[in-house]
This record gives structure tokens, sequence and C-alpha cells, in this order.
């Protein structure tokens, strides 16, 4: 929950945080390169369906799931440009049953049987720990009256 928080913190839509946290819950591992993946700018990606299909300027934890779906339609060629494989991506692509291969300076997507990770328990470090509820404060909402009128917080019956 907290890894969906801190993606939704960030503005990233609710379905790819979903996928997101569900990747991340296996793959541990990868919370500190998903801590530098949250602090990037989100950028607008540029998608080219003429060849198959090109993503330049991706954000990976919004656009992966685009070349995901893409390499299941069978779209003979998905490439993310200029993006450099690390733990968050292998996680998402196990996640999403796909492979990822360089190819150059690129990222191809290819569909292939992968058998699920499990959720494992395991020490996070709390610095990191810390730094991912930093993202996710961010889906908080003041504590005002005005936020209260519309419906923001507990209401007192939630308190009996």
């Amino acid at each position: 929950m907290a890894v969906l928080k801190a993606c939704r913190g960030v503005g990233l839509p609710i379905a790819q945080a979903q996928d997101v946290a569900a990747a991340m819950a296996p793959s541990p591992w990868a919370l500190k390169q998903l801590l530098t993946q949250l602090a990037k700018p989100m950028r607008t990606a540029s998608f080219d369906f003429s060849a198959g299909l090109e993503v330049k300027n991706a954000y990976i934890l919004r656009d992966f799931w685009v070349c995901v779906d893409a390499a299941y339609l069978a779209v003979p060629w998905v490439c993310l440009r200029g993006v450099i494989p690390c733990n968050v991506t292998e996680a998402l692509a196990h996640y999403g049953g796909v492979s990822i291969v360089m190819q150059g300076a690129d990222l191809l997507v290819r569909v292939e049987e992968r058998a699920m990770l499990q959720p494992v328990r395991c020490e996070v470090d709390p610095d990191e720990w810390h730094e991912l509820g930093l993202y996710a404060a961010l889906t908080y909402v003041p504590e005002t009256n005005a936020s209260r009128l519309v419906g923001a917080g507990a209401g007192l019956n939630d308190n009996d």
C-alpha cells in the first residue's frame, strides 16, 4: 500500500500505480531504484505506432504498461528509446509477463512465459521507507474546516 500511495502521490494514474505496487511486492530489492524513478519528473511520452511501437521520453512507471499491452497484442516491435534497464524495469517486466532486452540504447519488450514471483517478507532500509512515506504523504488532504466540509477525514460515526 505504501508503494501504491507513493505512486499516486507523484501523480501516477490509479491503474498504473496498482500495477507498480503489485510488481514491487515480490521485488523489495528494487525499492531504492523505485525511489529514484518516483523523483523523476513525469514527462509527456511520444508514442509512434507506424512500425510497431516506439516510445520516446517514457516515464517508465506509467508508460511501461502500454508496452506490455502492445507486446501481448503481438505488435511486432515494442521499443522504449533511451531507457536503461534496472531492478524496477525488471520487476515491472516480471509482473507483466514480458522480457526486456537491451538493443543498443533501446529497451525491447517481448512476451515471455514467466512464473509469478511471490511476495516475501524482508527488511526495508528505514531511510528508504521514510522517503517512500514522504511520497505517500503527497496524497494527504490538508486538515482544514473547508476540507472536512467536502468530505475529507473521518466523520463522527467513524470514531465509535
